[in-house]
């Protein structure tokens, strides 16, 4: 019997409630109050964080606990309980990049062969490095996915050298808890498979300058880089998403984005000369 319906015994005689309007007006009276701050994306109120987690109408739904930022359904306390590892969630509307984002204690390529439950698989997770701060306060925030043969992951970061797809998908929305950050996408390239955290020193300005240098600077075949973004400096945000290639396992794909709005004004930082 669906959730919300009542069984009535009046006089011996049971009577089942399934007229389907009756359950969507149930529905409808306990439903959250929605905020839509932009297309496609909401922050949803007044969530159940009273511990349970009803499976009953997951299809179509990701996530751990089915949550989706498509459907405004990302509570961070149901997903902690999952995994304290999980930090955020990152969604880029029409593709399929809809996943939690997770950074280990233990080792920082874990979620390299682990999922977002923590549990060995080579198809592994989103995940940042120990290097980065969860709070998204650094100059460069690098964050990992696996390209796989299904699509899923970070496979769809690859359309990203058509310029048509990046200017209708350039919106990347990252959910930390308390805030929504919105960044655009304003470029795409390849290098080579080499760590971004360790070639560049992101908590200095020289190294922070240095990654804008090579990213304007570097001449790569198929290297898209949006008009009007010829001047982001070491004092913006940005988040960096990185996939090795298909093509040739020597080669990374990375596509970067600048913050350009952040919903609680809590992103700040100090810059190091």
């Amino acid at each position: 019997m669906s959730k919300g319906m009542k069984r009535i015994i009046i006089g011996g005689i049971v009577v089942i409630l399934v007229a389907g309007g009756f359950w969507l007006a149930l529905k409808g009276a306990s439903a959250p109050d929605i905020e839509k701050t932009s297309e496609d994306t909401y922050i949803t109120e007044n969530n159940d964080n009273s511990g349970t987690t009803d499976n009953s109408d997951a299809e179509g739904k990701t996530g751990l606990a089915h949550e989706s930022a498509k459907d405004a359904e990302i509570d961070f306390s149901v997903l902690k309980r999952e995994n304290p590892d999980i930090f955020g969630w990152l969604y880029i509307p029409g593709t399929n990049i809809d996943y939690p984002l997770l950074q280990s204690e233990e080792a920082d390529d874990y979620y390299e062969s682990h999922d977002a439950y923590g549990k060995q698989d080579e198809a592994g997770a989103l995940y940042t490095e120990l290097a980065n701060l969860k709070n998204m306060c650094d100059f460069n925030t690098v964050i990992h996915g696996k390209t796989l043969a299904d699509g899923g992951m970070f496979s769809e970061l690859y359309r990203y050298a058509d310029t048509d797809f990046m200017k209708e998908h350039e919106n990347v929305y990252l959910y930390i808890e308390d805030n929504l950050l919105t960044y655009e996408i304003f470029a795409a390239y390849q290098r080579e498979d080499s760590s971004l955290i360790r070639t560049y020193d992101f908590t200095y300005l020289s190294g922070c300058q240095q990654f804008l240098d090579d990213l304007y600077g570097t001449r790569v075949m198929g290297k898209n880089i949006k008009e009007g973004w010829e001047d982001v400096t070491p004092y913006h945000f940005l988040i960096t998403l990185t996939t090795v290639s298909r093509e040739d396992p020597g080669k990374q794909y990375v596509v970067v984005a600048a913050l350009v709005q952040d919903a609680a004004g809590t992103i700040d930082r100090i810059v190091t000369e």
